[in-house]
């Protein structure tokens, strides 16, 4: 037998302890097969699937996605714990590590998908005072020059300038979706800035088809749906083959409608936010997240609720 199957042969065999996650994302007991832990930090961890996905492990529901599991006691108890090399057994309703399982039967689910009343409250006059809060608050390393107007001094934000560029004057729909696709990738971090940008693309898409029909009928005036809905979706799914797996796993969502929850949590501050420091509070924790990822993903979000694709 070689060492592969005496492995999963032990795994399968041995007693552990039982661990009750806090939140489970909702496609994570979709999963089936085997994973390997790919990195493993103070408050997360991350689980490469077979897929290519990465499953992450975290302490704080902030950090929720759709392929989340939220377990505070694998962190704050330390008596457990995940080791970078080691094999995940993934069972739909459970998952199993070389030293306990952890049980998703009955557990609360994160959905990370938009309603309609977190982006009820978006207005123009909102979208001008996000951008000014940007601006302001926002990260520098990334696409932030993109949003200023002085991309020059970056050369992953003059890239974007360029394929943003040709993404506007292109003739159709499918290729402006080949336009910006080009993003995927490109920039800093372990979602590199394009990814993130992206997902804030398609999160403004998302924003703007949940909003009323008069709420939303000046930007559609402008011009046509930047990211057409699953069919056309192509060549952002082959794009994500170059990227990060943490970058591939951020596209997957959002090609599909799920969104970190700190960017949900952002649209729906702004949305409810009843004055401008409302905002730039909102902003100021978004851009908190990774390097420069809350400010990528803010801008992306700008260009495709302003139009500007």
């Amino acid at each position: 037998m070689g060492i592969r199957k005496v492995k999963q042969a032990s795994l399968d065999k041995r007693e552990r302890d039982r661990m009750v996650p806090t939140l489970v994302g909702a496609r994570v007991p979709r999963l089936t097969g085997w994973g390997e832990v790919v990195s493993v930090f103070s408050s997360a961890a991350n689980i490469r699937h077979a897929q290519g996905l990465l499953v992450s492990v975290i302490e704080d529901t902030r950090a929720m996605t759709s392929l989340s599991v939220c377990l505070p006691d694998l962190f704050r108890k330390r008596e457990k714990s995940l080791l970078v090399g080691e094999r995940v057994r993934f069972e739909r309703r459970r998952m199993v590590t070389e030293e306990f399982v952890v049980d998703f039967q009955g557990r609360p689910t994160w959905q990370g998908t938009l309603t309609r009343n977190d982006v009820r409250g978006i207005r123009a006059l909102k979208g001008s005072l996000l951008k000014e809060a940007l601006l302001l608050k926002g990260r520098d390393g990334g696409f932030l020059g993109v949003l200023r107007g002085d991309a020059t001094n970056n050369p992953f934000a003059a890239k974007a300038v360029e394929v943003l560029g040709r993404t506007r004057s292109a003739p159709s729909r499918a290729a402006r979706l080949r336009e910006l696709s080009g993003l995927v990738g490109l920039g800093p971090g372990s979602t590199p800035s394009g990814d993130d940008f992206i997902a804030g693309v398609l999160l403004g898409e998302e924003t703007l088809r949940l909003l009323l029909p008069g709420e939303a009928k000046a930007v559609a005036d402008r011009q046509e749906t930047v990211i057409p809905w699953p069919v056309d979706k192509e060549d952002l799914w082959v794009a994500m083959d170059r990227t990060s797996d943490a970058g591939k796993t951020l596209l997957w969502q959002a090609l599909q409608g799920d969104f970190p929850e700190y960017l949900i949590e952002t649209v729906r501050s702004v949305s409810d936010a009843r004055s401008k420091q409302e905002i730039m509070d909102a902003v100021e924790r978004a851009v908190s997240r990774g390097a420069t990822s809350g400010t990528d993903a803010l801008v992306g979000f700008l260009f495709s609720v302003e139009g500007r694709l």
